[in-house]
């Protein structure tokens, strides 16, 4: 079933092949009509002409015998008696076969029906009725015979005839000459339609080549200024398409190495300890392995949430508009989830904010994770009964986030390299994973706000500020 309903649905691999096809039908559809028209339109017009000629012959004929310029006693012509016919009496013109004569012919005939003169081939036709005037077809010898019949102001009466068979070579003719160049025009426009098409598709070729040319992970975006109008917002499209493919690429592959490189420590680490805890029969070193097999899980259970959220951050940036956001709702949220944390460790913190709102466009995910981390930091270095403080102002037109506490902060010369993926400190006595401050500069440049590590005003320890563009108040 599927099979045939592919079938019923298939079309022309080639847009090229469809197009020709496509016009040619149209030029079919519409010149075989038109030729049809135009061959009935001359059809006409030509056995109109015909009979004019003919009834034109005929008058002149009659003008000629009732002037006397055809004589009708002339001792070298025969006479109609001794062609056959005792009844009448008249001049018998002879007609020569070789040529077009006996297709043509006329009869004359006086007042009183007397038969004066005729063409041989039709000397022997009966004579006309009065019923009989004007165009006539008639049978003569197995001959159709198209005649017109007068009757002048002489009183003659004059009929003259031609065969159909003109006509119809005449009209055998016309239609000749109207098919005989759709039959030699119509493959030959094929073929100049076709490259046509294949040159006005040419922009689709280029853009094809081009994308067989583009190397994997290349994020040069494709030309748009060699195409047509109607090629480039394909191109535009195609290119934002491939930019979203490759931020994909790489978020996946940043999260499988992430993956890689932060989960195989601590869990070779917790393998080590429950195994010490199996094959050990110390009740005390059983509980201390343990403990410290729960410490590393611990630890990755913390890992796992800092690549998840990184993986997070990203995808949802990628995928997400910018908002309206309020600074210190979300500070507020943030604080909120991390107050167990801050009672244990019996550290000072403070808030301070404007009283009116200050928003920013941006995306909530990637502020809720920059916040949460930098907090996170103050807090993990700081030592009990220490301070942590943030602030949010607006100056002008930019928001200003300044997180400081007065742990042992960083030295002005590695202050850069914290940023780094998986950075640690080695003179830090936590246990981070070099994920945190990675995190908080996905963040900034997400939002494109900028990001300073300074001495904290505290006297000691670490002041983390942020600017970035503020919405209107």
């Amino acid at each position: 079933m599927s099979m045939g309903n592919t079938r019923a649905i298939s079309h022309p691999a080639s847009l090229r092949t469809r197009l020709t096809l496509l016009i040619i039908a149209v030029m079919v559809v519409v010149l075989i009509p038109l030729g049809w028209i135009s061959y009935r339109r001359e059809l006409r017009e030509m056995n109109e002409l015909l009979d004019g000629r003919l009834a034109q012959a005929g008058r002149t004929l009659g003008t000629l015998i009732a002037h006397g310029e055809l004589p009708l006693r002339d001792p070298d012509l025969p006479d109609i008696a001794q062609s056959g016919d005792s009844h009448h009496h008249g001049v018998v013109v002879s007609v020569h076969p070789h040529n077009y004569e006996p297709e043509v012919g006329f009869q004359a005939y006086d007042p009183h029906g007397e038969l004066i003169a005729a063409t041989s081939n039709l000397a022997a036709l009966a004579p006309p009725t009065s019923d009989e005037r004007g165009f006539r077809d008639i049978q003569l010898e197995g001959k159709l015979w198209r005649t017109f019949t007068l009757q002048n102001r002489a009183n003659l009466v004059i009929r003259i005839a031609e065969r159909s068979d003109n006509r119809v070579d005449i009209a055998r003719g016309l239609v000749i000459e109207h098919t005989l160049p759709l039959l030699i025009g119509l493959p030959l426009l094929a073929l100049l339609v076709s490259l046509a098409v294949k040159r006005g598709l040419r922009p689709v070729a280029i853009l094809t080549e081009m994308l067989d040319r583009r190397t994997p992970g290349s994020r040069k975006p494709m030309p748009a200024d060699y195409a047509p109008g109607e090629i480039k917002p394909l191109i535009v499209a195609l290119n934002q398409q491939l930019e979203r493919l490759e931020d994909a690429l790489d978020r996946e592959h940043r999260f499988a190495t992430d993956v890689a490189h932060e989960l195989r420590t601590p869990l070779a680490a917790t393998m080590i300890h429950l195994e010490s805890a199996m094959i050990s029969d110390d009740p005390a070193e059983i509980e201390f392995t343990v403990r410290n097999a729960q410490q590393s899980m611990a630890r990755l259970g913390r890992r796992i949430e800092q690549i998840l959220a990184m993986a997070r951050l990203e995808a949802g940036a990628a995928s997400q508009q910018r908002t309206r956001l309020d600074l210190a709702r979300i500070a507020i949220e943030v604080i909120e989830e991390l107050a167990p944390l801050i009672a244990e460790k019996d550290i000072a913190f403070s808030l301070n904010h404007d009283d009116a709102p200050l928003y920013v466009l941006g995306h909530e995910v990637a502020l809720t994770a920059m916040f949460r981390n930098l907090i996170e930091n103050a807090l993990r270095y700081t030592e009990a009964e220490g301070q942590v403080e943030v602030a949010i102002r607006r100056e002008g037109s930019v928001a200003v986030i300044d997180i400081c506490d007065n742990g042992p902060g960083i030295p002005e010369d590695r202050r850069q390299a914290v940023f780094k993926r998986f950075h640690r400190e080695v003179e830090s006595a936590t246990r981070g994973f070099g994920l945190g401050l990675s995190i908080v500069q996905r963040a900034i440049e997400l939002h494109d706000a900028s990001i300073e590590l300074r001495e904290s005003p505290m006297g000691r320890g670490l002041l983390v500020r942020i600017r970035m563009a503020a919405e209107a108040a």
